[in-house]
């Protein structure tokens, strides 16, 4: 992206796994001409995208020889481009204008096709040095610094981060989710191998690594577990209090701490809620402060930050620049009590020049005094000025009682069962009824484990589908929302448990991993309809 900004030319982000229909459409809108791809995905991408008007169009694979299908462009291999440009006599220029709009990254919406985000390089240099402001403010600056890489350059997350690491002259290093810990590489996993200071994820990553760890587990009711148990426990409460437990790190969180190398300050988690157990579990067991975020891809991630080490699952405090206010809905309003609610307001010189050729949209968004409708409904305390994310406008559904649900907080919440894969609940609500119920995704090990603690036989996956399992898994689940305070509407009455995994590829999810709740009522339409009549 920095070489293309010296060319004074526009970068254009696409997630990899939007699926082919939502990636031809962003290089048809946006009108790139230059195309990085790999060879093998070139015939399927390439020949469905047009030249655009004056100029030519270059798809690069990135090995030489690979000629097969239609050519709709003249191709050239990634090798050759980069002997090109050693051989070009144009000087490198430095783009100075910061109006100048260099970026265009599409997001992953739930509903319908990608929309292109515009960001100028004020616009991007604003939000990194906001964000570096905290990121300094936490664990200051040290000499050999390194940074592993992970999510998709595509994330805006991702892509700030990195921005950031070289304004501080941090050594970048890249990796992938699955070649992260040692447990999944060979000889060792990227953490190991780079030695970072500091990791960022999104709550999916943070739930893998927690239920991993939990799953190699003394049994209950064992000695060792018994330990465990007692060493949680002192330790939460110690940090409560504002101390520490030299020997519980010592003799029993030492083999987790190890997870993420020796060199880790802290960890920042974004592009989602934290459920709040996972946040209180890696404060206590990895022992690394955790701080969540929120932004977006059209605030450069900017709005807030935790301070590290905070157990409370808030969104945390406003960075500097940001200004936000609170727009009164049908069911927030800013006189509630004891704090203030209602959708979130953000606006700063880091905010988005608008969606790329979709006007009517960045209207809609956008007030006449550059304030940005998040579509978030907040909580602000009044004391801290803690911002607490509750729920999206758009999220928020209505039963028959007239009880507003917030469906993706109580997803957070249900998460949390050990049924369930990372981000694997959509709770359902119908209007009709006054009653919630949810579909459930988990895998094998997880249904297997449950159905013997349980005492149901079974095989997988069929043992999904009898009245037994479904019975248990109900009961389970309006267990754990009792168990977290939840009340009676927001008790799930029916849950049903499947098989099948939620990818971008079936479009069950959206690429940074949200549910799609329009294509999950398509897909599993006849049994929703069973949820609701049992």
């Amino acid at each position: 992206m920095l070489g293309l900004w010296t060319q004074e030319m526009i970068g254009v982000t696409i997630y990899a796994n939007l699926g082919h229909d939502a990636l031809i459409y962003a290089l048809r809108g946006s009108s790139a001409v230059p195309s990085s791809v790999m060879a093998r995905t070139r015939a399927s991408s390439c020949n469905s995208c047009t030249r655009p008007r004056g100029g030519e169009h270059h798809h690069l694979p990135r090995r030489a020889g690979h000629r097969r299908g239609p050519e709709p462009a003249p191709a050239a291999a990634w090798g050759e481009v980069v002997q090109m440009g050693h051989s070009s006599t144009k000087p490198h220029t430095v783009v100075s204008n910061n109006d100048f709009e260099g970026l265009i990254m599409y997001t992953s919406g739930t509903t319908g096709n990608p929309k292109g985000v515009v960001h100028s390089l004020g616009s991007v240099t604003k939000g990194a040095r906001g964000l570096n402001d905290r990121l300094t403010e936490l664990l200051g600056v040290t000499e050999g610094e390194t940074y592993v890489a992970f999510l998709p350059a595509a994330h805006i997350f991702e892509f700030v981060c990195e921005v950031i690491m070289l304004m501080r002259g941090t050594l970048l290093c890249y990796g992938s989710p699955r070649t992260l810990m040692d447990v999944f590489a060979r000889p060792c996993g990227d953490l190991s191998q780079f030695k970072p200071f500091f990791l960022i994820g999104v709550p999916r990553i943070f739930e893998t690594i927690k239920k991993t760890a939990e799953g190699r587990m003394p049994p209950l009711g064992s000695l060792k577990r018994q330990i465990f148990e007692r060493a949680y426990e002192s330790r939460l409460a110690a940090l409560r209090a504002g101390m520490d437990t030299p020997f519980w790190n010592n003799k029993v969180f030492a083999l987790p701490r190890s997870l993420l190398g020796p060199n880790i300050r802290g960890v920042c988690s974004g592009g989602a809620p934290l459920a709040d157990k996972t946040q209180e579990w890696v404060n206590v067991v990895l022992g690394t402060p955790i701080a969540q975020g929120y932004g977006m891809t059209e605030t450069v991630c900017n709005t807030t930050v935790q301070r590290t080490g905070e157990l409370d699952c808030v969104a945390g405090q406003l960075l500097r620049g940001v200004e936000v206010r609170l727009l009164d809905t049908d069911s927030y309003k800013h006189t509630d009590h004891p704090n203030p609610r209602g959708e979130l307001l953000v606006r700063g010189k880091f905010m988005f020049k608008g969606y790329y050729k979709q006007a009517q949209m960045t209207a809609d968004c956008m007030l006449p005094d550059g304030w940005l409708r998040t579509g978030d409904v907040a909580e602000i305390e009044r004391q801290t000025g803690q911002v607490r994310i509750i729920g999206r406008v758009k999220a928020l559904a209505k039963n028959v009682l007239g009880e507003y649900i917030a469906m993706e907080n109580l997803e957070a919440i249900y998460n949390q069962h050990p049924l369930s894969t990372p981000n694997g609940v959509c709770v359902l609500v119908d209007v009709q009824k006054n009653y919630i119920c949810a579909l459930v995704t988990t895998t094998e090990a997880n249904a297997m484990k449950f159905a013997q603690e349980n005492h149901l036989e079974g095989e997988y996956p069929a043992i999904l589908d009898t009245a037994a399992f479904r019975k248990a898994a109900s009961h389970s689940f309006a267990a754990l929302g009792r168990k977290d305070g939840l009340q009676s509407f927001e008790i799930v009455k029916h849950v049903r448990v499947v098989a099948d995994e939620w990818t971008p590829e079936n479009g069950l999810v959206t690429a940074s991993l949200k549910v799609r709740r329009s294509e999950i009522d398509k897909h599993y339409a006849t049994a929703i309809q069973e949820l609701f009549v049992e």
